[in-house]
């Protein structure tokens, strides 16, 4: 891989790395491009930005991956998610939650997020698209996106901060709202938890 980095490297470093760097190779691999805050990782698999989250609904000591760009290698996605969540608990100790988004109207269906363990938690946008869009995000007016969490450890407050404040639309779609998954010697059950994506994407 010989353009694997804003350096040229031929095998980047693994491990954090200042925005400036992060944003040469997010300028020209991401269609998002550059971000002005967070903390950056970059290995041979890619480039991850996790910040504080941009919803103000959400609790501050969450993170949010702001940007994730892979670069390509078989597997890079859930190999590098392994690498940075070991980062993520040594430096966020008290983090419970990861916050992240994928955009449908770029193709993507969220299969990285669900190969490496994350749940769907659909905001109600995403339920009820509103005529607007999903606002302007500082990059323009974007569409819809999907909302996915990584679960760190238990969070008694979680299923709240990320509950679909529309009871029409619980009722209509009980199965799309977020749920904790089941727990085990302090490790969320594989397969548990989450709204049932699959079954919204079989009838959006």
């Amino acid at each position: 891989m010989s353009d694997s980095g804003a350096q040229g490297w031929l095998f980047p470093p693994t491990g954090e790395v200042g925005l400036v760097i992060a944003n040469e190779i997010l300028e020209r691999r991401h269609y998002l491009g550059a971000v002005s805050r967070g903390r950056a990782w970059i290995d041979s698999d890619g480039v991850i930005v996790v910040c504080s989250p941009t919803s103000r609904l959400l609790p501050e000591a969450w993170l949010e991956v702001s940007r994730w760009c892979l670069f390509g290698n078989r597997n890079g996605g859930s190999k590098q998610w392994a690498r940075v969540r070991k980062w993520i608990a040594k430096e966020w100790s008290n983090c419970s939650t990861i916050v992240s988004y994928s955009d449908p109207s770029q193709g993507h269906t969220g299969s990285l997020y669900r190969s490496c363990g994350w749940l769907w938690a659909p905001t109600w946008h995403r339920l009820r698209p509103p005529p607007s869009g999903n606002g302007n995000w500082g990059s323009g007016q974007q569409g819809v996106k999907d909302r996915w969490v990584y679960v760190l450890r238990e969070d008694p407050h979680r299923a709240n901060a990320l509950a679909v404040r529309d009871p029409c639309l619980v009722r209509k779609m009980p199965w799309c709202v977020y749920k904790e998954p089941a727990w085990k010697r302090r490790r969320a059950v594989p397969g548990t938890g989450g709204g049932e994506w699959r079954r919204w994407s079989a009838t959006a």
